[in-house]
């Protein structure tokens, strides 16, 4: 019986475009994201000697579905059919730490880790652009989940440009208010409520090559899902009160996080909001 447990780390949007739905129903974005050092963890049991075709799935979030609608599910039987494997006996356990349903892409990044796993127990020695093809077939983040680090994401988030940035020096304070978003909910609004043009992340880059905390932040789904959610626009306020430099909603939200100029300012600020009972992390980005 082999086993590999793989982390899963959360991620960020510096910035976040949506344009217009495509014929696919998808639609078009342009986005900074980055990863950071808030994990789940992924663990992958290939039993031997299978004879038929099993997968069970089990989380520590008892919220998290562990059927056919879990991400990482999705990820093993898009994997398993790439390849052909016709025969196959998988435990795979989540352990949660990145809240769900939150913008901080922890299903996707479970079910990179989970494809990162089985290429290793299969020995299918698929390389990253296979795995990211395999990936999008199920969600638009697992592809930059699979690359990770600093990148400038287009299309539906397929398209990943990997930017030669300085190794960002701030860190980050992650804030959840509670109730989840849907994304496809998210979206919808977004069509209902259009605007003309959003702007440039080319001030957002410029302050990434120069390796500055970055104050350039956009996310378009704030003017539509922050007007819903009273307690992520209190928690925005209370986090750029705590010393943040700048503060965003991250993805489809509700999760807020701020930038601050050390790992210290964000543990002390993140330490002040869980003693009020805010779910709060700090994290360096990676």
């Amino acid at each position: 019986m082999n086993v590999i447990t793989i982390e899963a780390p959360a991620k960020i949007n510096l910035y976040l475009a949506v344009g217009g739905k495509r014929p696919d129903g998808y639609h078009e974005i342009e986005s900074v994201m980055q990863q950071i050092g808030l994990y789940d963890l992924v663990s992958v049991t290939r039993a031997p000697c299978a004879v038929g075709q099993r997968i069970a799935v089990h989380c520590s979030d008892p919220a998290v579905p562990c059927d056919r609608r879990n991400i990482v599910w999705k990820c093993a039987e898009a994997f398993l059919a790439r390849f052909g494997i016709a025969e196959y006996d998988l435990f795979i356990d989540i352990e949660k730490h990145i809240p769900s349903s939150a913008g901080l892409a922890g299903g996707s990044s479970d079910g990179a880790a989970a494809l990162k796993a089985l290429n290793l127990l299969f020995g299918t020695h698929a390389d990253g652009t296979t795995l990211s093809q395999i990936g999008a077939e199920v969600g638009a983040d697992i592809p930059f989940c699979l690359t990770g680090g600093t990148c400038l994401c287009r299309g539906i988030g397929e398209r990943i440009a990997p930017l030669s940035v300085p190794k960002p020096s701030y860190a980050v304070l992650v804030a959840f208010p509670g109730g989840g978003v849907s994304t496809p909910e998210a979206y919808r609004l977004l069509d209902e409520n259009p605007r003309a043009c959003s702007p440039s992340p080319a001030p957002l880059i410029d302050e990434l090559n120069g390796g500055v905390l970055p104050r350039s932040l956009h996310n378009d789904f704030e003017r539509v899902i922050l007007p819903r959610h009273p307690d992520a626009v209190r928690l925005r306020d209370r986090i750029r009160s705590l010393g943040a430099a700048s503060v965003l909603m991250s993805g489809s939200g509700p999760s807020v996080f701020g930038l601050f100029p050390t790992l210290a300012d964000a543990v002390s600020a993140r330490d002040v909001l869980r003693s009020d009972g805010i779910p709060a992390w700090a994290a360096k980005p990676l």
